[in-house]
């Protein structure tokens, strides 16, 4: 019924490691693609938020020069104070952007593809035993 030969157990190795091999390029050729998007995506991102606190650096500074002149330390305090609070929410709210696209298209990949994510496991497991296999033989 079962034939468990060893040219018939290694055609099937060889077989299923094509496979896997195919599987892991097409996911890797994915996976390269999804990153090159986001990377696009982390540099405009990147960039509009460098523009938006270039914009507030000025900002505070034209505050600075007249609230110098106009008035107290503390006023001028709080105000800087404030306007560093909302640079460091805009730069956390765009990093949290970023990392939620990452991590959704991620996740989309792997959902898209799950025989190809589970090809790619199983190759893994197949090396990982082989190697330790090899190892313990020596």
């Amino acid at each position: 019924m079962f034939n468990f030969s060893k040219d018939n157990i290694e055609h099937t190795t060889d077989r299923l490691a094509q496979k896997s091999d195919q599987a892991i390029q097409e996911l890797a050729s994915q996976v390269k693609s999804t990153a090159n998007e986001l990377l696009d995506a982390v540099h405009d991102t990147t960039e509009e938020t460098q523009d938006k606190a270039k914009t507030l650096i000025r900002s505070l500074k034209s505050n600075i020069d007249r609230l110098a002149n106009d008035e107290t330390s503390e006023s001028i305090v709080a105000d800087i104070s404030s306007r560093a609070s909302r640079v460091k929410d805009q730069v956390q709210e765009e990093v949290s952007e970023t990392y939620q696209t990452i991590k959704n298209k991620t996740v989309d990949t792997v959902q898209q593809h799950p025989l190809g994510t589970v090809l790619v496991a199983a190759g893994a497991g197949l090396l990982i035993g082989y190697l330790l296999g090899s190892k313990r033989r020596e």
